[in-house]
């Protein structure tokens, strides 16, 4: 009958009001979870940059050294390499390095004809590892007994990362005389910009830009 049909209709139009009644309920909660996943994310981003920062931060008067074979320190790596560093670098040896703890990379043994653990060096002061990290890279390539040793700050593996994304400008810098960070900053007539990718230096062209007006490059 006409009665019964407008009834089922009029609970079908129920049924339907209640079902967008439910989806509108849902596309709010999904839009608070969304907004709360922003939050989360954006706040994770924050935290996990200050545990890496201070990571860093732990390991600043650190050296890392690489190419000394393995056992060459001969038990006592701290008594041996402040004796070997001097020597390998010209160094005043009156002028003590207080390293205050030296050790193997916790990586496995490795095999005979594997690449030897690099050394990690903990000095007391940070200028002592600038010294030495200044005295390498003016002496150019180093060797102790036909073996090739490279010295290099002990860097977290995101940081060394995101300077290895850097290579490309990195070279660019090195043949004008600048170093590079992580994050390049260039001060340029009076005005700061951060680059935190290649692209972006490539986008701007700014080594073509500030290289002939002697820019200041810092982290």
């Amino acid at each position: 009958t006409i009665q019964a049909l407008q009834s089922s209709v009029d609970n079908l139009n129920n049924k339907i009001t209640i079902a967008e009644t439910r989806i509108l309920l849902t596309e709010d909660k999904n839009r608070s979870r969304d907004a709360l996943i922003q939050h989360l994310q954006s706040r994770l981003t924050v935290a996990v940059d200050r545990i890496e920062d201070l990571e860093n931060q732990s390991r600043q008067n650190n050296l890392r050294i690489l190419g000394f074979p393995e056992g060459a320190e001969r038990g006592n790596p701290s008594a041996s390499l402040s004796k070997v560093i001097p020597k390998l670098l010209d160094l005043d040896p009156s002028s003590p390095l207080d390293i205050e703890r030296a050790y193997c990379s916790l990586e496995p043994h490795p095999p005979p004809d594997h690449r030897p653990r690099a050394f990690i060096v903990k000095l007391l002061r940070y200028f002592t590892r600038d010294k030495i990290l200044k005295a390498a890279w003016e002496k150019g390539r180093t060797f102790w007994q036909d073996k090739r040793i490279s010295f290099c700050p002990d860097l977290s593996k995101d940081l060394q990362q995101k300077r290895q994304r850097f290579s490309d400008v990195h070279h660019q810098l090195l043949g004008h005389g600048m170093f590079y960070p992580a994050t390049l900053k260039v001060t340029y007539n009076g005005v700061t910009s951060a680059y935190t990718s290649p692209e972006e230096v490539s986008t701007f062209n700014v080594i073509y830009l500030i290289v002939p007006m002697g820019p200041h490059i810092r982290t």
